[in-house]
């Protein structure tokens, strides 16, 4: 029962005190500048503070341009590598080009993000913890694959178990953040909010995922869908029951992403219904 009005106590500080502020903590693994543009949008009038990890400092736009140019081209070369796979007619020579120009795209990345990794992820959010604490976050978003036990992308990666150790580390700058959403594909499963989301956020009130596979960060349909989670954020905030939640996840539904929602830590929502958590 302690528990219970502690955290209720966390959820009304986090909600009331940040409604009317818009402050997000943005991180990157993706290379995702669309979906950072979408929140950087002022909100209801109000300007919309975004901060971006891993930084501009780090990894500045002229390096993400490079890596976006990298990836594609990697993306390319591999269907050719896929072509040369099932076909033992073609010439050797001709497969070993595209096997080596594959290699050298993935040096040209690497070396576009200076190498990144998750220890650098963690040294950032930790600089951040004492930057930032007089101006706290209300919002978490995570741009990235899911996959294998990683969270990945374009720009970084780190094994599920290391990024929940990470923000458990840098906890402080969550300690107001009343809403978090996570973009990659199976992130809002049942086994990821009881394994992964509800310990790593133990307090607070709109956790979403994706209960399957995920939009790439640039289709139409992603963006849609964050542009809706940004509208309804504020009447799920202040939803007292679920009753009140289901018609506003379903317009979020209807957006053609597979989004799932953690509500107030005791109700779960997917797109076949509703379930205690």
């Amino acid at each position: 029962m302690l528990r219970f009005f502690i955290l209720l106590f966390g959820f009304s500080l986090s909600l009331f005190s940040n409604l009317g502020y818009a402050r997000t903590l943005f991180i990157d693994f993706n290379n995702a500048e669309s979906e950072i543009a979408v929140f950087k949008k002022p909100r209801n009038g109000i300007p919309s503070d975004v901060v971006v990890v891993p930084s501009y400092m780090r990894i500045s736009l002229k390096q993400r341009l490079a890596v976006l140019h990298a990836n594609a081209l990697i993306e390319k070369l591999t269907l050719k590598a896929q072509d040369c796979a099932v076909s033992v007619k073609k010439k050797n020579d001709h497969c070993d080009e595209v096997y080596d120009r594959i290699r050298q795209a993935e040096l040209d990345r690497l070396a576009a993000t200076g190498g990144y990794s998750a220890d650098d992820l963690k040294a950032e959010l930790l600089a951040l913890v004492e930057s930032e604490k007089d101006k706290p976050f209300d919002m978490l978003v995570v741009s990235g694959h899911h996959e294998l036990g990683y969270y990945r992308g374009e720009l970084t990666q780190a094994k599920v178990h290391e990024f929940s150790e990470i923000l458990t580390e840098s906890r402080d700058l969550f300690s107001q953040v009343n809403t978090v959403v996570l973009l990659g594909c199976d992130t809002g499963t049942k086994d990821a909010y009881v394994q992964n989301l509800a310990p790593m956020f133990p307090a607070v009130p709109l956790i979403f995922g994706a209960e399957d596979n995920a939009p790439t960060r640039d289709e139409a349909r992603n963006l849609a869908y964050l542009r809706k989670l940004v509208a309804v954020r504020t009447p799920l905030l202040l939803a007292k029951t679920a009753r009140e939640i289901e018609p506003i996840f379903q317009s979020l539904l209807a957006k053609k992403w597979p989004v799932s929602l953690l509500w107030r830590q005791n109700t779960l929502f997917f797109k076949d219904g509703s379930e205690p958590f």
